[in-house]
């Protein structure tokens, strides 16, 4: 765990490829219907403490990349409906701008 921690938070949301393969299907395409192996963008982003600990603790435990949780994450949160409907939730659960 000590080179997990060493890790700093921005390298610990970057995207990462996905490494397990869950089949032939899986091969071909990952988890959100994009080409295995595309382009991936790198983002960087500020979390609570909490949060970061808790990615961290999840990913080290099941031997994850604190990316591809994220990743797996928005995915799942994507597929719940549109703009419209997401904006509503995360407004409702308090999401807003962050400027300095």
């Amino acid at each position: 765990m000590q080179q997990e921690e060493g890790r700093s938070a921005k390298e610990s949301t970057t995207a990462e490829p996905i490494e397990e393969s869950h089949g032939a299907e899986a091969t071909e395409y990952d988890f959100h219907g994009a080409k295995a192996g595309g382009q991936r963008s790198k983002l960087s982003l500020n979390v609570s403490h909490e949060i970061s600990e808790r990615l961290r603790s999840l990913a080290y435990s099941h031997r994850l990349s604190e990316s591809s949780i994220v990743e797996v994450a928005l995915t799942m949160f994507f597929a719940r409906g549109d703009d419209a409907l997401l904006g509503a939730i995360l407004k409702e659960l308090g999401a807003s701008l962050r400027r300095k």
